[in-house]
């Protein structure tokens, strides 16, 4: 038995701003084939080398390397640095303090004028819950799903940002830019051989993380439904080309989407400022309206914020 995974190298290199990602095909053969899944982290040794291209009547000369698998060692979760002393010293200096949540709360992006409900709530995202798995065989899920409707120029972009830059594995994507076969699953036919590849999309990346979708009410209709199971069940099925598998997506959602008129209407009822059905707001757990008021007041407070002094 012979298995061609192809190997994502943008966890483990860090790219240039500008540059593509780069992948390089791992050959397993014998015991190491469905060693790993679409989305799974793992560690591999092998032998780089070059393979002859497929014959055709004109060829470039260059020959593919690809890397031949010696061992595979699936991560089952991420190795974070450990803490130097004097970062156990402050946390339990801030963990000693009675308004530890508010403190947090407020030093989160802090950039950001206002919205302090907001803020505690992706606070309670990053911090995450706690999944349940009961006696009877149900699974609950402990990540939390928050969505921004607001205004624009709100800072909601901005805060979507802060979770991606803090997290330790975040992806971001917007609306318009994503299909529900981009964020699920895309069964890929080989070029060399014309089997057909499963390639993991952005939730099945975001395994244990954060999936950042900006411009949520960009996105099409049938883009929508695809992450239904995937929010609720964190897990995405795929049935195509004769494979029915499984894939975990055990990820947090956090989207920020402008009312289905631009702007908050306060003359009509929520439902219909948001424009979702009711089968995708019950998917999110916290959904936050974010209100731009245009009071001289508030204006004058965001305008002379001191950007660099969190209390």
């Amino acid at each position: 038995t012979t298995e061609i995974y192809t190997l994502s190298l943008h966890d483990a290199l860090p790219i240039s701003p500008g540059q593509i990602p780069r992948s390089v095909e791992v050959l397993c053969e014998g015991d190491l084939a469905d060693k790993a899944k679409p989305g799974d982290r793992v560690q591999v040794i092998g032998v780089y080398r070059s393979f002859p291209p497929p014959l055709q009547e004109f060829t470039n000369g260059v020959f593919p390397a690809k890397l031949v698998a010696t061992n595979i060692t699936p991560i089952k979760e991420m190795i974070e640095a450990p803490f130097v002393s004097d970062d156990v010293k402050n946390i339990r200096e801030i963990a000693a303090r009675t308004d530890a949540f508010s403190l947090l709360a407020r030093s989160f992006a802090p950039s950001i004028c206002g919205h302090e409900k907001v803020k505690e709530g992706l606070l309670l995202q990053m911090i995450g819950g706690t999944e349940k798995n009961l006696k009877n065989g149900t699974h609950l899920r402990g990540d939390i799903n928050v969505l921004l409707v607001g205004d624009p120029s709100c800072g909601k972009s901005q805060m979507l940002r802060f979770v991606m830059n803090i997290a330790p594995l975040a992806i971001s994507t917007t609306g318009r830019g994503s299909s529900g076969i981009g964020l699920t699953a895309a069964m890929v036919r080989d070029a060399g051989s014309r089997d057909f590849t499963l390639e993991a999309g952005a939730m099945v990346l975001a395994d244990r993380g954060f999936i950042c979708i900006d411009e949520f009410d960009k996105m099409g209709v049938n883009d929508r439904v695809s992450i239904h199971e995937a929010m609720e069940q964190q897990c995405v099925s795929i049935s195509k080309a004769g494979m029915n598998v499984q894939l975990n997506a055990r990820c947090s959602v956090v989207a920020a989407a402008n009312p289905i008129y631009g702007t908050f209407d306060p003359t009509l009822d929520l439902p219909k400022n948001i424009g979702m059905p009711d089968s995708l707001l019950s998917r999110f757990d916290l959904v936050f309206v974010v209100r731009d008021l245009t009071t001289e007041a508030i204006d004058r407070k965001i305008a002379t914020q001191d950007r660099k002094s969190v209390v």
